[in-house]
């Protein structure tokens, strides 16, 4: 059975017989998952902006709430530096089948391959906690990249604080010397 079109483009109709395709329901689907995943994305900064107890009262991240962000769904090969749009924080939505190699591998040799930009990565598989809060994106596996300046900057603001007395060591070093 496939389907044929009707005066509701969302609401295909049957027809017994017919080879139309189905990738106009298909798009209409996937669009729908990604417009969630970039909901998604916006709620979980939000969640990082907010000020805890547990942590000193500090946010996850506390300059979160001021930064201009620009979220979008792209394949862990397609991202690149270039033509990036103007943001303080471009976070792009990936695959949810990659491994954590996979993107730690390619959040490196973005890092690597110039000086001005800074990319992190955020495995859904990998959960990091501030003590004993969940701090990445547990939905989806993303990227996100920012001018590394002034993440330097917001960095040097925060040793100045008991900022990073709530981080565990190795999250510390992962995070702050890339290790």
């Amino acid at each position: 059975m496939a389907l044929t079109s009707s005066p509701n483009p969302r609401k295909p109709v049957r027809e017994q017989g017919s080879t139309r395709s189905m990738l106009p329901l298909a798009e209409i689907v996937k669009r729908n998952c990604i417009v969630d995943k970039v909901s998604r994305v916006k709620e979980w900064i939000k969640y990082i902006s907010e000020q805890r107890g547990d942590l000193g009262g500090h946010a996850i991240c506390p300059y979160a709430f001021s930064a201009s962000v620009h979220i979008e769904e792209r394949a862990l090969r397609r991202v690149t530096l270039s033509s990036l749009p103007n943001a303080d924080v471009i976070v792009y939505i990936l695959e949810d089948d990659i491994s954590e190699c996979a993107l730690m591998q390619r959040v490196a040799e973005i890092n690597m391959s110039q000086s001005v930009y800074y990319a992190l990565d955020d495995h859904m598989d990998d959960a990091t906690h501030i003590n004993g809060v969940q701090s990445n994106f547990n939905e989806g596996n993303l990227i996100l990249i920012q001018k590394r300046d002034k993440l330097e900057q917001a960095r040097e603001q925060l040793h100045k604080t008991d900022y990073y007395q709530y981080w565990s060591p190795t999250l510390y070093r992962r995070i702050i010397n890339g290790k």
